[in-house]
């Protein structure tokens, strides 16, 4: 049963969230309870905004229309990413969605619905051998800067530039063991050769995972040598004898206060910064979507109630926004735009349920870069709490999900039955019908449940309390969700758990989590994609940098056999099968798909179109902008 105390503490939470929201919006200057209209223009001379519009001189000339956006330079307001660099393969495909608007991929997909349609690449398709992809290059696509035509020299460039060592993204170990090499067969066609059949390759290689942006190589050279040479830790040094990486000697990566290397997208970086944000000029003539407005702006405000008050005070155009200030924001003639597909994936992951030694131990973890790392004793299951069934079935029922919906999301999320399916969708593939009609008996909101659960896994455990810490991170997809993290531990709390709430310098999370330091720990997930890289990223121990979710050796068996496919059909009974061993195994907290939504200015935007599916991005399509 659902208890009042629960309701009143979220009621409470959202109270206070709107209270400083508005509080924050009259610092600015702005009346909270005023409904201005958006932008409005001045009344003109001589009048009052109550007197009549004096009649219309039918002498004078009339006025011309105005041509243009109503302004030059649109800015959106969006939480900082989690990692920042100018070098485009540093930050994790979770993380890079501020430089991905500066690049295009062979393989796009699109913004209304996810399909897979031509970019660079007019026409892709396996070869005889059954596994290796050949794609045909689009002809005449110009680089941003002046750096000339993109073709398959590029193509293989950035190919070289994904498989250096310091990238550790999860993209990255794709093209690096499993793309053998990408075989240049003229100036517009390529193969990238596999050496067997292998899930991640067309997924990486195209927009919808994102990690293969097609750099400029004249650009790269065009910095001076040094990207190998600067290097000097033994670790590079076999890389360094790579004949393949001999080829990058000539040229380096962007400085800290450079722009990134040239892309071909129909905007470009003109400048970044780590603590203000990034700003983007548009292409004259695209060749694919020329953008309404001539710069666009994303400023990186973590505080919700900053962002809502610079929207309110037109200094920002567009901002993403918790549900209260949302519905603060239409109540003043504000719009709303929502993402075209259900993707935006939140729900909390388990860290420190390691698999004990086994064969993914060295050569699938980065032991060949860190030879402490290779000899670390990795914990076995029995070392967390959270490695117990019934302790993880407590922790899922007791959530009171309907409450969190309603209070934070306006009861707009769709119950995520299962992570990473949906029913329906030709991108993700596996989908059970009974994961449906058994979520209320397995994961559904029961308080007295929950306490007997956690008491039977307390003592298989033989300890008197459970003690776990939960992660408040800041998710630009999620803007609500320290709050949403907080009411979580509050529900945690009702059962008897003791939880610290933990907030952690980006750089020592990323730090502690590739190295499997994090014991016992709760971590919010917000995320889109490809569905079988993001089911083996959070949930097994075959990407050797991320370490979240629970890792099971029987459930990563069969995912290991669905890496060995190449469409999402070819995978579809693996993935139903892998999908049933996660649902009993609790394999983390699912909680909601989003819907994806902006806020507007509608004398600034008239529309925008995008998908919702680049994972953790707040926004993508950026060409998707229609100006007023």
């Amino acid at each position: 049963m659902r208890t009042v105390r629960n309701h009143t503490r979220l009621l409470i939470v959202v109270a206070l969230s709107m209270l400083l929201a508005l509080f924050g919006a009259a610092c600015d200057g702005e009346d909270p309870t005023a409904t201005p209209t958006p932008t409005s223009p001045p009344a003109p001379s001589g009048t009052t905004p109550d007197a009549p519009a004096p009649a219309p001189d039918p002498t004078a000339t009339p006025t011309p229309e105005p041509t243009g956006p109503a302004v030059d330079r649109v800015i959106m307001a969006v939480g900082s990413p989690v990692d920042f660099s100018n070098i485009r393969r540093i930050p994790g495909q979770a993380s890079n969605w501020y430089i991905r608007p500066h690049y295009e991929y062979l393989v796009g997909f699109d913004k209304t619905n996810g399909a897979y349609v031509p970019q660079l690449a007019t026409e892709w398709g396996l070869e005889p051998d059954g596994h290796s992809w050949r794609f045909k290059l689009r002809e005449g696509v110009q680089f941003h800067n002046d750096f000339g035509e993109m073709t398959a020299e590029d193509v293989r460039f950035s190919w070289l530039m994904n498989i250096l060592p310091d990238d550790v993204g999860s993209e990255a170990r794709t093209m690096r063991d499993i793309v053998t090499d990408v075989e240049i067969v003229g100036p517009y066609e390529v193969v990238f050769h596999t050496e067997a059949p292998n899930a991640d390759v067309l997924e990486v290689i195209s927009e919808i995972q994102g990690g293969m942006e097609i750099a400029s190589k004249a650009d790269f050279l065009s910095r001076g040598p040094g990207l190998l040479a600067s290097k000097q830790s033994s670790e590079w040094g076999a890389y360094e004898e790579d004949p393949r990486l001999a080829e990058l000697v000539d040229g380096r990566d962007p400085l800290g206060n450079e722009v990134p290397l040239a892309g071909t997208a129909p905007y470009t970086i003109v400048s970044m910064d780590e603590q203000t944000g990034v700003v983007y000029q548009a292409m004259e003539d695209h060749w694919r979507d020329t953008p309404d407005f001539p710069e666009f702006e994303f400023q990186f405000i973590n505080e919700a109630s900053t962002r809502h008050a610079k929207l309110i005070a037109g200094e920002v155009h567009l901002a993403k926004l918790p549900q209260e200030l949302i519905e603060d924001a239409e109540a003043r003639g504000y719009v709303t735009f929502a993402a075209k597909v259900p993707a935006n994936r939140y729900f909390l992951a388990w860290q420190g349920v390691y698999v004990p030694a086994g064969p993914n131990l060295a050569n699938d973890r980065h032991g060949e870069w860190s030879g402490d790392l290779a000899q670390k004793e990795f914990p076995a299951y029995p070392n967390t709490p959270l490695a117990n069934l019934n302790v993880r079935k407590a922790l899922n029922k007791a959530i009171d999900r309907e409450a969190l919906n309603d209070a934070f999301f306006a009861g707009k999320g769709l119950t995520m039955y299962k992570n990473h399916y949906l029913p329906n969708n030709a991108q993700r593939v596996g989908w059970n019908p009974e994961w449906e009609t058994r979520f209320d008996d397995e994961y559904g909101y029961d308080e007295d449940a929950a306490r007997a659960l956690l008491e039977q896994g307390l003592e298989e455990l033989g300890i008197d309390q459970l003690q776990t810490t939960i992660q408040l991170t800041n998710l630009p997809g999620v803007p609500a969700g320290r709050d949403v993290m907080q009411a979580i531990a509050n529900f945690w709390r009702d059962i008897g758990v003791d939880v610290v709430e933990q907030s952690v310098d980006p750089a020592e999370y990323r730090t502690k989590q590739r190295e499997m330091r994090w014991d016992n720990h709760v971590v919010p997930v917000n995320t889109s994609g490809a569905q079988l890289v993001t089911v083996h990223v959070y949930g097994s121990s075959l990407i050797p940098v991320l370490y979240i979710g629970l890792q099971d050796p029987d459930a990563e068996a069969i995912m290991r056999e669905a890496l060995k496919t190449n469409t999402p059909q070819d995978r579809d009974d693996l993935l139903r099968v892998l999908g049933d061993m996660y649902y009993d195994l609790h394999q983390d907290i699912p909680l909601f798909y989003l819907p994806n939504e902006v806020v507007a200015d509608p004398d600034v935007v008239a529309d925008y179109v995008y998908s919702g599916m680049v994972s953790g991005a707040p926004v993508d399509h950026l060409e998707g902008l229609v100006a007023k």
